[in-house]
């Protein structure tokens, strides 16, 4: 009964103040509850939710975002390092991009690394900006394959991808993928396509990764009739060869 009537606004006050008197209340949750209070007395409204369950459940819906997002900033709930991530979402909102659906850094790792929920992840990163330079050309082409219907590779990140990627059941997904995103260059994706084909075939490529890799590879005579059985199949070498 305490809880529900502590989780309202006009009661908190009172509810703070004996709990902090009785040590009832832990030192962490003290302090924002202090911040919440002086918020309040300056005339900032707070979100339309009552208890912290409920304002998780209210703040993660986008259409609630920006009045939790100001309250946080205004009582000062929010880390000076989050403001500029949440000026941000609130742009990107502004502007009328949907947020993910989910909720903190740690449940949208988790939502977004989920293929289905990919292109709605990359499209709110493009449109707030938290895409980092060096990968926009990246993400721009991932999600252009992504919405041609191509699957993506079941992996995360370039490392993760390299081990996943040079595995022989994993080489046709990644390299549909890497000649619809344009990850391949247009002078490779002949050759990407033989190799494919060799794949489909049921043709083990080599045991190496780029030319030049292969080139060394391929030299040595115990891995010769297995990259000429594969270069064959790839049409990168004729028969009378």
């Amino acid at each position: 009964e305490c809880e529900a009537y502590c989780d309202q606004i006009e009661h908190i006050k009172e509810c703070i103040t004996f709990a902090e008197k009785n040590n009832l209340i832990p030192p962490d949750e003290l302090k924002e509850a202090r911040m919440v209070l002086k918020a309040i007395d300056r005339g900032l409204t707070p979100p339309k939710c009552k208890g912290k369950k409920e304002c998780d459940v209210y703040c993660s819906r986008p259409e609630n975002m920006k009045e939790c997002i100001t309250f946080a900033k205004e009582a000062g709930l929010m880390p000076p390092e989050g403001f500029q991530e949440a000026e941000k979402v609130l742009a990107a909102i502004k502007k009328g991009a949907k947020p993910p659906n989910c909720a903190g850094k740690k449940e949208c790792d988790i939502y977004c690394s989920q293929s289905e929920h990919m292109e709605e992840c990359m499209e709110f990163g493009l449109a707030a900006g938290f895409i980092p330079p060096e990968e926009l050309e990246n993400v721009k082409k991932t999600l252009k394959a992504i919405k041609q219907g191509i699957r993506l590779p079941n992996c995360r990140g370039k490392e993760e991808c390299d081990v996943y990627c040079s595995q022989i059941e994993h080489m046709e997904e990644c390299m549909e993928f890497g000649i619809a995103a344009g990850f391949i260059p247009p002078e490779e994706i002949e050759g990407a396509k033989g190799a494919l084909r060799a794949i489909k075939k049921g043709i083990k490529p080599p045991n190496c990764q780029d030319k030049e890799e292969c080139d060394v590879y391929c030299s040595q005579p115990e891995h010769m009739a297995e990259c000429m059985e594969f270069g064959i199949a790839a049409g990168f070498m004729a028969p009378a060869e």
